[in-house]
């Protein structure tokens, strides 16, 4: 069960879903904010990058290094909740994962690994009401 309040962020490289859970006895998830790549060509993906990436792929490595600096931001201005939920695609956790501040990490109380951008609020809840 989440808690109520839970920020519950749905990522793939392209865009990102931030919901917050109001349910009480259920998930209910309320649609917070849609977040997308900005300035994709004066920008560039965290660390190295392999010299067969695509750019495709490069755009999708960016997206998710803004991704998690926005987080990163919120949870050092204390704009997060203490309970956050990251569902992302494993390619995009995998760029992920290495950026999260301390106070983002310290939050994080679950990972799913799977594509649910484009699902429903209701479809998403469900996938967090699994164990």
């Amino acid at each position: 069960m989440l808690a109520t309040g839970t920020l519950v962020v749905v990522a793939d490289g392209t865009s990102a879903l931030i919901y917050r859970n109001s349910g009480h006895e259920t998930v209910s998830l309320e649609l917070q904010e849609t977040v997308t790549p900005h300035s994709l060509l004066n920008d560039g993906p965290a660390g190295s990058t392999p010299v067969e990436q695509s750019p495709q792929d490069r755009d999708e490595a960016t997206f998710s290094k803004q991704l998690v600096h926005k987080l990163n931001a919120m949870a050092l201005a204390h704009h997060l909740p203490d309970a956050v939920v990251i569902i992302a695609d494993p390619s995009s956790l995998g760029h992920m994962r290495p950026l999260y501040h301390a106070e983002l990490k310290r939050r994080i109380v679950r990972e799913l690994h799977k594509t649910m951008v484009k699902s429903s609020p209701d479809d998403v809840a469900a996938a967090l009401s699994k164990p």
